[in-house]
């Protein structure tokens, strides 16, 4: 099953084009029913302390991760990141152990003799290889609870070879249809750096990612209590699912009530510093008194752009969470004939699942046919496709905000198509 997003469309139009829809029980219940796939589990990627290497290991708390992968080290960005998550509200995650460049061949010996790994090392131990599913790709291997976070707060520290990392891990968010948590680089000191560093690398402006900003500071055990400054993705990652339990992930996860636990600021942002930031598609982190550290944006990096669900955090992760429902609980149109019986049972499964988040308050209209449209019939297949036994699936929805039809297309094969599925 082929699956992906198309143009807004007019709601206006659609209304006046398509009836209203109404959820037929009689051919519902022939079929399992579509659930919305939850989309807050977090995938982290890090050298650590100790585990198994290229292996995603789950974790459903800071103390299994300590048991598992021994808790906070002073050269893994992500074991902070882990516990933020936990604090924050997250309830499960991945873990990926890849080999520390600094204790093998690949490292260099400093000054002082210590060895230390270049940041192509490092860099080259988090991708890992896409023929092996090693680093990052390891992640393809889920087939249950599979990530849709990911956070690799390493590559903040490495330069240019960290926009290769989130670049490398862009093309797999596409791949596997995760959101990615981009950190501000380490030397990064103020908006306007930030600002050109995202000017610069026009590879990271994409749908599929969010940055926040400032980078926060977090007590350091193995300091002494020092504050110790660190990106923001753990942290995030953690609000994110704890919003995603409480309020919907189309919920917009900034304001007042997205607060952030156990940090502080790395700098503070003034107001002025505020509209820049927003239109560069950058979430500011703000500390208001009465309400401690707070998201104050949920743009995604590809904001430039004037889709909503290319703009926006909550859209696009509300999109991504029907894009895998869809495709999960559709699989078994792939044994059934390619005919008008099989059509009108896709439609009732998903008018039925829309009719749901319709009614939990997931998508904007006083009537169903304001909030959603569901088309599978000859009018969108072509004869080729009825030959080579494809399937086409046209959904439009209406987002919480804006208030906007966003599009998904699905393409898959019935058991009509020629060779092995």
């Amino acid at each position: 099953m082929e699956l992906g997003i198309n143009q807004d469309i007019d709601s206006q139009h659609l209304s006046m084009e398509h009836p209203p829809i109404h959820v037929d029980e009689s051919n519902a219940h022939r079929v399992p029913p579509i659930q919305l796939s939850p989309v807050d589990i977090a995938a982290f990627v890090d050298t650590f302390a100790q585990g198994p290497y290229n292996e995603p290991v789950p974790v459903s708390s800071w103390r299994e991760f300590q048991m598992l992968f021994g808790g906070f080290d002073a050269t893994s960005e992500a074991s902070y990141g882990v516990f933020l998550f936990f604090e924050n509200g997250g309830e499960f995650a991945w873990v990926v152990r890849v080999p520390d460049p600094a204790e093998s061949g690949l490292a260099l010996v400093g000054a002082g003799g210590e060895r230390q790994a270049s940041p192509a090392a490092i860099a080259e131990a988090l991708l890992g290889n896409p023929t092996n599913n090693s680093g990052i790709f390891s992640l393809r291997t889920l087939t249950r609870k599979t990530p849709a976070l990911l956070a690799i707060p390493r590559a903040a520290e490495l330069g240019a070879e960290g926009v290769r990392v989130y670049r490398e891990a862009l093309s797999l968010c596409k791949e596997i249809r995760m959101f990615l948590l981009v950190d501000p680089p380490l030397l990064t000191d103020s908006p306007s750096e930030l600002r050109a560093w995202l000017t610069e690398n026009p590879d990271l402006a994409s749908p599929l990612a969010a940055l926040y900003y400032p980078r926060l500071m977090f007590p350091d055990a193995l300091q002494h209590g020092r504050n110790r400054s660190f990106g923001p993705s753990g942290a995030v990652a953690g609000l994110y699912s704890w919003f995603d339990q409480e309020r919907g992930v189309w919920k917009s996860p900034a304001g007042l009530h997205a607060a952030l636990e156990a940090v502080t600021l790395g700098r503070d942002l003034s107001p002025d510093d505020l509209p820049a930031l927003v239109a560069a598609g950058i979430n500011p982190i703000r500390d208001l008194p009465g309400h401690g550290t707070v998201l104050w944006g949920a743009r995604t990096l590809g904001g430039g752009s004037s889709s909503p669900e290319r703009k926006y955090v909550p859209i696009r992760r509300f999109l991504l969470a029907m894009e895998r429902s869809l495709q999960k609980d559709l699989q078994w149109v792939v044994f059934e004939p390619n005919d008008a019986a099989l059509w009108t049972r896709i439609r009732a499964a998903v008018e039925q699942f829309l009719h749901k988040l319709w009614r939990e308050g997931a998508l904007v209209g006083s009537r169903e046919s304001e909030a959603w449209f569901v088309r599978c019939d000859a009018s969108i297949m072509s004869p080729s496709d009825l030959a080579a036994g494809r399937v086409i699936l046209l959904v439009g929805v209406a987002t919480v905000k804006p208030a906007e039809f966003s599009t998904l297309r699905l393409e898959f094969r019935s058991a009509d198509a020629a060779g092995p599925h």
